[in-house]
């Protein structure tokens, strides 16, 4: 194909896809072809970078299809989506541990925890041969959940529903009824109430009101993390020691930790510690996390805004807002849909406990030694929708600890500690992550960009909303508190003008200080209090403690650069460079991304879905590199989308891992609502490229192996696709690299289990061959879902897999 061929992209633009303007640039690891050590027998990628594997069938055209384009209609004519984790002929996969199994000696028990995202692995020292393998929970899917409930927990579910209302102008979101009980009245908002409200507590029967937070408090039991103990068996593979006395639980709301464990050492460290007088209640909203080189691992508290409030004040206290609690339906091209009785998402469950939840507790980068359970709450890190953690600890040099902002229009982050690494591996090496500086990215359109410390003393920078897709930005509100989108107020969005907020930003620091000062000599510290100090050492440690609990905010309002949704950041284990998950460049009232630098976020093309970026610490590449960096350099190394349309065939990029080799692992994670939907290509009905549910194209989500070195650098290969709702999570690899652990969450989350009166369906994709013309796929669709047990009319769970070839190895 020529660059004649790339219509409408001009060369320039084609450039950028390819990298910071010289092809292969960003597409390759030299360091990983130097350092990279030899792979044994019956490992994924082969020595030459090849995959080992048959590559499956995608529904759409890949850029490594071998085969001529012009048999992409005849073998994607037809395309039959499976129910079922399916791999590359020769290998299998066996469950490690599903929702509701019990580990451990009796009496000292634990259960395995709901959806299951982020796998870690690390030895257990002095027991050659076994290990730790813990793993996140990140949130509840009710409509399975409640399937399940009965088999898993030996009682009835709540008596759930969530009905159309009657007046679906008044009440879109639908009536949620509880047993008799249905919330239909002013005070309610017919799916959900404000639990703070005590005209609407009242009104709900105090018997109904305890069964609410009873649920509550399960559901949240049901999240967190688990820690399990496993062994090697003979064939290499690992199981689950059953009876060990050191499995762990960590949930939302406390420990559930086994074998009498010694007194509990958890606490809140950096500058926000102050804002806590006891130690955390638990961790939920476990999305990814990552692992030390001193052996603990790393878990990270995504969207606790779901469960807790998220706001706080200018001093950081938290925000007088509405405590909802209920249930949300699907949202189809922005209608709520009703395909279900059994609602499938229960939110707000932090409100309605007995004792409510502090949100401020949550939102943070947990650190957990699996040998005694203790938990370290590092507010040095900040506090945003943390959606992982990559830990580069060198020694000589200045830990860093990269991470992803999981929401449209949020931030790349960096952590540099204050002090210098002086053994990767000391256990002690936890106070690194205690004291250091929080930085946000900010990107610049000539392939360079500037880490931003989140300090008192950084300037404000004034916001750029009419560079972002949806012309507007979120800073914090004064003088109240929370968020306040700034930009176009022509528009839908926006509430306020940016003039209009530095106008208050200006009223605001004369009033709290007493004295004038312009919007251009402003810092962070004068947009937050720390009242009753006055020692200048406790305030600046106080507003710095303010800024990390509103990070988010904050980073918009010194000139961090809004991002498409970045989920997973990882370190390369040779040549050290940062690899970032872009998963969308959508937009939302959330916020959106910088068009400058996320070019497909104007929703017209199927390059929108996402993508893979790479970063160079000061612009160098390799060992030498420093992780303390105050600039960067960075470039695309792999755009989603249709192949015609100069995307890699896949959408919604998402974890990321490395195997022992330095080869690149992704995980997929299209939305669920839009997993096979229906699509054309056209405007109006919403499913044209660009449009939220035109990503169904991609069928189910997938994993991708993309070699780092070898003749097939940067190109993607299909490995496996997952079962019917779910989402493929928390790829980790043994040291041997013949070993995949990945986590399936939430099969069926959208239509629940399969039954045997839900018959596959058949739908109709227009879609694009690799020479840009246009063919339609008859795909044959399952309704609902019956991993891993694959009986019909029995709720699926979430599981953790270990995936292997089956014997014998090959030669």
């Amino acid at each position: 194909m020529s660059l004649h061929d790339l219509a409408p992209l001009s060369r320039r633009r084609f450039l950028f896809y390819v990298g910071a303007g010289a092809a292969g640039l960003f597409t390759r690891s030299l360091w990983a072809e130097k350092m990279a050590p030899p792979p044994p027998r019956g490992a994924f990628i082969g020595a030459d970078g090849k995959p080992a594997f048959t590559p499956r069938r995608h529904p759409v055209p890949l850029p490594t299809d071998l085969h001529p384009p012009a048999e992409d209609k005849k073998l994607l004519a037809t395309f039959e989506v499976i129910d079922d984790l399916v791999l590359p002929e020769g290998f299998e996969y066996r469950v490690l541990a599903q929702w509701g199994d019990v580990f451990g000696a009796t009496g000292h028990q634990i259960r395995f925890g709901y959806n299951n995202d982020y796998t870690g692995l690390l030895p257990i020292p002095g027991m050659p041969g076994h290990y730790y393998l813990m793993v996140n929970h990140e949130y509840v899917a009710a409509r399975p959940w409640l399937q399940a409930y009965e088999e898993v927990f030996g009682s009835k579910p709540p008596a759930l529903e969530l009905l159309p209302h009657a007046k679906p102008e008044a009440f879109a979101k639908g009536l949620l009824r509880w047993g008799s009980f249905a919330f239909d009245h002013p005070l309610f908002e017919g799916n959900a109430f404000d639990w703070s409200n005590p005209a609407a507590r009242e009104a709900v029967p105090a018997a109904l009101r305890a069964e609410m937070s009873q649920m509550a408090e399960r559901v949240l039991s049901q999240v967190g993390i688990s820690i399990l103990h496993l062994r090697r068996q003979d064939d290499g593979g690992f199981e689950v020691w059953r009876d060990a006395a050191d499995h762990r639980r960590i949930t939302a709301i406390g420990r559930e930790n086994v074998a009498g464990a010694p007194a509990d050492h958890s606490r809140f460290t950096g500058p926000a510690a102050g804002f806590f007088a006891k130690p955390p209640s638990g961790t939920m909203c476990n999305c990814s996390g990552g692992t030390s080189p001193w052996g603990t691992f790393l878990t990270c508290e995504e969207n606790f805004f779901n469960e807790v409030n998220e706001e706080i004040t200018p001093a950081g206290e938290p925000m007088e807002r509405k405590k909802l609690f209920g249930a949300l339906a699907e949202r189809s091209n922005n209608v709520w849909v009703f395909n279900h009785p059994l609602p499938p998402t229960l939110t707000g469950n932090g409100h309605v406990l007995a004792e409510p939840l502090d949100g401020r507790e949550y939102g943070w980068v947990c650190e957990v030694d699996p040998r005694n359970g203790h938990m370290r709450k590092h507010t040095a890190l900040g506090r945003f929708r943390h959606e992982n953690v990559a830990i580069r600890c060198e020694k000589g040099k200045k830990l860093a600890a990269y991470m992803g902002d999981d929401r449209r229009g949020g931030h790349v982050w960096k952590y540099v500690s204050d002090e210098i690494a002086k053994d990767a591996a000391d256990p002690g090496n936890h106070r690194l992550l205690e004291k250091g500086t929080l930085y946000v990215a900010r990107f610049e359109p000539g392939f360079h960009g500037t880490w931003i410390p989140l300090r008192p003393d950084t300037p404000l920078r004034r916001p750029e909303p009419e560079q972002c897709f949806t012309q507007h930005v979120k800073v914090p509100s004064r003088f109240v508190g929370g968020p306040v989108a700034v930009g176009d107020t022509a528009r839908d969005n926006p509430e306020i003008t940016v003039d209009a907020w530095i106008e208050i930003v200006e009223s605001f620091v004369l009033e709290t200080t007493g004295k004038r000062k312009k919007f251009a000599d402003c810092t962070l510290g004068d947009l937050v209090e720390a009242p009753g100090l006055t020692s200048p050492a406790e305030i600046a440690e106080r507003k710095t403690g303010v800024i990390l609990l509103d990070a988010f905010l904050m980073a918009n309002a010194c000139g961090g650069t809004p991002s498409a949704r970045p989920e997973d950041l990882e370190v390369h284990p040779f040549d050290r460079t940062v690899y970032i998950a872009f998963t969308e460049n959508a937009g939302s009232s959330d916020g959106s991304p910088d068009r400058r630098i996320f070019q497909d976020s104007d929703a017209t093309s199927s390059r929108q879905y996402g993508a893979i970026y790479r970063l160079l610490e000061g612009g160098v590449e390799g060992p030498d590199s420093d992780p303390a960096a105050t600039t960067f350099t960075w470039g695309r190394f792999l755009g989603s989308g249709e192949v015609a349309e100069q995307g890699s065939g896949f959408g919604y990029a998402d974890n990321l891992a490395f195997d022992p080799q330095g080869h690149l692992w992704m995980v997929t994670d299209i939305t669920t609502t839009a997993q096979n939907f229906p699509t054309a290509r056209k405007r109006e009905d919403g499913s044209h490229p660009g449009g939220l549910n035109f990503g169904g194209i991609f069928g189910n989500n997938a994993m991708f192996a993309i070699p780092a070195h070898g003749e097939s650098a940067g190109q993607p290969f299909l490995f496996a696709t997952g079962p019917m709702d779910c989402e493929l999570c928390g790829p980790s690899f043994s040291e041997d690299g013949l070993t995949l652990i990945l986590s399936v969450q939430h099969p069926g989350e959208l239509d629940g289990m399969a039954t045997d009166a839900k018959p596959p369906e058949e739908r109709e994709h227009l879609l694009l061959d690799r020479e840009g013309k246009t063919f339609v796929q008859k795909r044959k669709v399952p309704i609902g879902s019956s991993f891993p047990h694959g009986q019909k009319n029995r709720a699926p769970r979430p599981a953790v897999v270990q995936i292997r070839r089956k014997a014998p190895v090959p030669a």
